[in-house]
């Protein structure tokens, strides 16, 4: 039987070193997008033989497990079949989530008779960083003309990354921030909670991020990681009274911290918020991600 034991804060060491083998691009297995969901999500871990398998309680409430990250298929494999043995010795149903569309051929030859459903409210955004850089093309209209809006209102904005001084200034923002701005559903409520936790813990995160400041306060944030090509924006706040702030901090974001490298930008999931859904199909993702959960049932 897999020994799981819950996940902390203090794993991330122990963690991010597995988050290079995803080949996938999805925010699930990122720093940000395991530890800042792990309590909603229940998570658990074990490394078996060199290889991370996270168990989680998925949301219909089912015990349900990532893919495994290997730095080789054979660890996969190895993996896969520990997982079933488990299941087998705690007559838990076998059911894996988060999957991605490049790893379903590999459960599609294993698990022939399961069950796959994709879940479109948590596929995510992938974007290429140069599109977000430039806003360049009639497509790209309404971004420029939002940041020229902003421009006009706040001529003297600027970028500054997070750091240890103005750390404080940032949990004010977001504080503020959510209490203006927090919607009322479990999954708001729960990444609010996340979000400051972030910030009290933010080296102990090791993600980085930055703020546009102007009329002497802070207007808008954004934090984020890089796994191998793609930067991940795990948190992106704005003050809505200040029209243009989300677009601006979109493209400052990348400004200061994207690398030659960083080919995509992931901006996550819309889970089923049809604001969200309208606002990130309006930067124009080149490919939603998909993710699916593989219900193999009893073995």
């Amino acid at each position: 039987m897999l020994n799981f034991k819950p996940l902390t804060l203090d794993d991330i060491p122990t963690i991010r070193p597995f988050l290079k083998y995803q080949q996938s691009r999805i925010c699930d297995y990122s720093v940000g997008g395991i530890f800042m969901w792990r309590e909603f999500f229940k998570t658990r871990y074990t490394i078996y033989h060199g290889v991370l398998i996270f168990q989680v309680r998925y949301l219909s409430g089912v015990t349900a497990f990532a893919v495994p990250l290997s730095p080789n298929p054979e660890g996969i494999t190895i993996a896969l079949e520990a997982i079933e043995q488990h299941c087998r010795e705690t007559n838990l149903p076998l059911v894996f989530c988060t999957v991605p569309e490049n790893v379903l051929p590999r459960f599609r030859e294993r698990y022939p008779s399961a069950f796959i459903q994709p879940s479109r409210d948590w596929f995510d955004y992938l974007y290429l960083t140069e599109d977000l850089l430039s806003f360049r093309g009639k497509k790209y209209d309404g971004q420029r003309n939002h940041i020229n809006k902003f421009r006009k209102m706040v001529p003297d904005y600027s970028f500054e990354e997070i750091t240890e001084e103005n750390l404080p200034q940032v949990c004010e923002f977001y504080d503020n921030f959510a209490k203006l701005y927090e919607k009322p559903s479990e999954l708001a409520r729960e990444e609010s909670s996340k979000v400051k936790e972030l910030l009290r813990n933010y080296d102990k995160y090791g993600l980085f991020g930055g703020v546009i400041k102007g009329d002497g306060k802070i207007i808008s944030m954004s934090i984020g990681e890089r796994v191998n090509d793609t930067l991940f924006v795990h948190v992106e706040k704005a003050d809505i009274r200040y029209p243009g702030a989300y677009q601006v901090i979109v493209q400052e974001f990348l400004k200061h911290f994207a690398q030659e490298r960083d080919t995509y930008v992931n901006r996550e999931e819309d889970v089923g918020d049809p604001g969200l859904r309208k606002s990130k199909l309006s930067y124009h993702p080149t490919t939603l991600l998909e993710k699916s959960v593989v219900l193999v049932g009893d073995l």
